[in-house]
């Protein structure tokens, strides 16, 4: 007899994505996926005579009997566990220990959870306890009745999993239902910070609670903001990655990695390194004054580990201190004034200036959020010899998404399996996210050589969002999956990437493709990152075949043509038949013969000009990923709409290109 435990956790994006900081997103993600390993590792016991389906396993992963209790011995600050794991029992008994799995799992994962928590409520909640309301009880509701844990037992199906099975016991759910009263959560809305103070009156005990919080050893700085108030979730996120919580949950035998993990690199600092790398001669020295300069100006070394981590051990300062309008918004007294000698601020924004100079350039204040997603696994499953097979294909790309990432700077927040997340500097994600989708495929080599995959079976999806430093993070990653979902995924195709700019205003453009159009592999495609060098990064930039007025100049004569009410992110126009497309490309054409000069215009040919209009065109289409047939007789065509037209393309590459050469103007 054979059956399957299937384990589950939840809610996944309640705790990964209601985050403020970097930190917190790692947190979240971090602690998601240690829980996880410890409900995995109760479940191994050799009692129980299983073998896991889902992860994949190496032998190295498996813990000893002399070991079994020290999971994080093996766990570095990347997580890599996912929220649901597959275990198969065979036997006369199977049903009988796979029931008992279950329970040890679950158990394993409530004691590990309240162990975490307990860590944070003696460190810093239980000595200012009595000066809250209800802190006590909050907390413990709160704790006890955050995790949906399901799980099921049964016989595998034809997919040799019971994947199904497993689903329909999430629509059984034993979580009950608390009206939670009181002041919200400044992260997570639905649930009551813990002061227990709220209404008329009790302002000023709440603010007197969170002030003492605050003033905790260890928690000073950024670690509580002044306006925040946080339920018992959002602060075990927030406070657990602090060194001492992290060695009284889990004992003091981690990594390295994992013991820094509370200096995480803001969006700032990860927006700003390539400018830092950048650096030589003078403006190198001049930097090296400034961030002196800016310390002493009362700015903190929060980047200390990020920067030696990079090589760049004097760029140990507040990140957004490098951009020039956190100097002006601090000399204006605003937020960024606090405990600053204001005195000191009118020299530190010449030393800027100069340093600007000297560079002959600004740090681009954006960096990109990118978030990968496999396809179509229910099909790779069955398509496969055994699940067992997918999960160490999975695993063998999941151990090779850090060297990727880390040389540019980036931080994994997230690699396991089929599903990776990352910070990365924004001119470094579409080539990393390349890369990515490339390791994905070798992964897979070896059933696409024996011929039971085809090449484009086993394919992965990206959404990368390019984000300004100070916007609020847990939007982009919002955005981030829904372009990855409905876009990358739904609308494209998938195999696809969906590309989105999100400035001071919001999301302003959205573009995607399947990845053989952003490599210049489908019929009428060039390379994306080889076109770039075609368009302007700067206004004034007239040189460029594609730049600034030229595209100003056709938007304004598209858009009378064309209904102004889809020119918004993602959405393109109908147009009634191909003539009026090639309406559009005779006019872009004849403005762009009309800019040359005399001598070029009689030494381009019409067809060549032509052409390389047409590559503007080319971004201008809505690209989609079909499928035709099924099994092995299948065939995927990537082909344009020809009566589609929309401006994000341009303005994608236009960007691109900006960040590329440091020219990003900063809208902040």
């Amino acid at each position: 007899m054979t059956v399957h435990l299937s384990f589950s956790i939840g809610p996944v994006q309640g705790f990964v994505a209601q985050a403020r900081r970097t930190r917190d997103l790692w947190a979240g993600s971090w602690l998601l996926s240690y829980l996880a390993e410890c409900a995995l590792v109760a479940a191994e016991d050799s009692q129980f005579e299983c073998e896991v389906i889902i992860p994949h396993r190496a032998e190295s992963d498996r813990p000893t009997e002399s070991d079994r209790r020290k999971v994080t011995s093996k766990l570095t600050a990347v997580g890599g566990v996912p929220n649901r794991f597959e275990i198969q029992f065979s036997g006369d008994d199977a049903q009988d220990r796979a029931q008992r799995a279950g329970e040890a799992s679950e158990e394993a994962f409530r004691v590990a959870w309240i162990k975490v928590a307990t860590a944070v409520w003696e460190t810093f909640i239980a000595p200012v306890v009595t000066h809250g309301g209800d802190t006590r009880a909050i907390w413990e509701r709160q704790v006890d009745s955050f995790w949906e844990l399901s799980w099921v037992v049964g016989e595998p199906d034809d997919k040799q999993t019971i994947g199904r099975l497993a689903a329909m016991r999430k629509n059984f759910r034993r979580v009950a239902v608390v009206d939670e009263g009181g002041t919200k959560c400044s992260l997570i809305a639905t649930l009551q910070e813990i002061s227990g103070y709220s209404g008329r009156g009790q302002w000023d005990s709440q603010k007197q609670f969170w002030n003492r919080l605050r003033d905790q050893k260890g928690v000073k700085g950024l670690n509580l903001a002044e306006n925040e108030r946080l339920c018992a979730i959002a602060l075990i996120k927030r406070l657990f990655p602090l060194s001492q919580c992290i060695e009284q949950a889990i004992g003091n035998d981690i990594s390295d990695d994992l013991r820094q993990a509370s200096s995480w690199p803001s969006t700032a600092f990860v927006a700003v390194l390539p400018w830092l790398r950048d650096l030589k001669g003078d403006a190198l020295k001049q930097a090296q004054e400034f961030a002196a300069a800016a310390r002493q100006a009362g700015y903190e070394q929060t980047e200390r580990v990020a920067a030696h981590d990079a090589n760049l051990g004097w760029a140990a300062v507040d990140g957004p201190v490098w951009f020039r309008s956190t100097l002006q918004t601090a000399l204006r007294g605003g937020d960024d004034s606090r405990e600053l000698d204001q005195s000191r601020l009118p020299g530190l924004i010449q030393q800027q200036r100069d340093l600007h100079k000297a560079a002959h350039s600004q740090p681009v204040p954006y960096y990109a959020l990118l978030l990968m997603d496999g396809d179509s696994m229910g099909e790779l499953v069955g398509r496969l010899d055994s699940p067992q097979e997918l999960s160490a294909c999975l695993g063998r790309f999941a151990a090779e998404v850090h060297a990727v990432v880390a040389p540019t700077g980036g931080r994994t927040i997230y690699a396991g399996g089929d599903d990776v997340l990352a910070l990365v500097p924004a001119r470094n994600a579409l080539p990393i996210a390349m890369q990515l989708c490339d390791r994905y495929r070798t992964a897979f080599e070896a059933p696409v050589n024996d011929g039971r995959l085809q090449q484009d079976e086993a394919t992965i999806s990206a959404a990368i969002v390019y984000a300004h430093w100070r916007y609020p993070l847990r939007q982009v990653l919002s955005t981030a999956h829904t372009l990855l979902d409905d876009v990358a995924k739904d609308r494209t195709g998938r195999d696809s990437v969906a590309l989105g700019i999100v400035l001071g205003s919001g999301l302003n453009a959205v573009w995607s493709a399947p990845w053989r159009v952003v490599r210049g592999q489908a019929e009428g495609a060039t390379e994306l990152l080889s076109m770039l060098k075609q368009f302007g990064s700067d206004a004034q930039d007239d040189k460029a075949e594609f730049n600034a007025s030229y595209l100003y100049l056709l938007r304004e004569r598209f858009g009378r043509l064309l209904s102004e009410s889809k020119d918004r992110p993602g959405e393109y126009a109908a147009l009634l038949s191909e003539d009026d497309s090639l309406l559009l490309r005779d006019l872009a054409h004849a403005e762009y013969r009309r800019r040359m000069s005399k001598s070029r215009l009689k030494e381009t040919p019409h067809s060549e000009s032509e052409a390389i209009v047409e590559r503007l065109m080319s971004l201008s289409r809505r690209w989609q990923r079909t499928k035709s047939g099924d099994g092995p007789g299948a065939v995927f065509n990537v082909e344009a709409d020809p009566l589609t037209f929309g401006f994000d393309g341009w303005r994608v590459a236009r960007f691109l290109k900006q960040v590329h050469d440091g020219e990003a103007q900063d809208h902040d």
